[in-house]
């Protein structure tokens, strides 16, 4: 069972599944393979290149992996603060997000690997923050765990088990946003191109308003 989720975090859980799934979708697009969220399925797309000789697979899932996962670093270098804290440096990393996305979005018409590369560094800091605050209990950048939890649920309910409904809550809000977000992408792209990001920007902005409003009205007691 997961402890009660503070109300604060609620808008975590639906705006930022929501940049990922959109920032996700733009990247699909813009190289017509691979993608910046889920380093499953671009581990496969590197070990396909390693199996097949194909050199492009191989630097674009090296390059996603390496640039995700500093992002994560940075997020756990700045991050301050309790677990389930509203913290000024959680909201400061998601205003990196956004500016990344933004920089990802003067790139990705003109040099598509580039913005793909810029995209990943965002969600691995998105992601890592999320983790870093929560204690890995949101994550909002995948669904492979979402889905595993969901399906949990599910046989747990048909035995008359005991089913953690706080867990089951997240993972469905986090699953529709994500997909919600990929829809939105793909109309974004489609419409606008590369400056459908700048809408993914913008979802990370107000998630991170929204937690500097957050911190400020917990008062000053709470550390960074």
């Amino acid at each position: 069972m997961i402890p009660p989720v503070p109300r604060w975090i609620w808008p975590w859980a639906v705006l930022l599944p929501a940049v990922a799934g959109s920032v996700n979708a733009a990247a699909l697009l813009a190289l017509n393979h691979g993608g910046v969220t889920h380093l499953t399925g671009i581990s496969t797309e590197g070990a396909i290149g390693l199996g097949s000789g194909n050199v492009a697979l191989i630097v674009h899932a090296v390059g996603v992996i390496a640039l995700f996962t500093g992002g994560c670093a940075v997020s756990a270098w700045i991050a301050r603060g309790p677990r389930w804290i509203p913290s000024v440096s959680a909201a400061v990393l998601l205003l990196l997000v956004s500016a990344l996305l933004v920089s990802a979005s003067a790139l990705l018409d003109t040099t598509p690997w580039l913005g793909v590369m810029v995209c990943a560094a965002a969600m691995g800091v998105q992601n890592g923050t999320t983790s870093v605050t929560s204690g890995a209990v949101l994550r909002t950048s995948h669904l492979t765990g979402m889905f595993t939890d969901l399906g949990i649920a599910l046989g747990q309910t048909a035995r008359r088990g005991i089913v953690d409904r706080r867990r089951v809550a997240i993972c469905l809000i986090v699953t529709a946003s994500f997909i919600v977000g990929a829809v939105l992408g793909t109309v974004l792209f489609d419409r606008w191109q590369a400056r459908g990001l700048l809408v993914s920007a913008l979802l990370a902005t107000t998630a991170a308003g929204c937690t500097f409003l957050s911190h400020a009205r917990q008062g000053p007691k709470r550390a960074d």
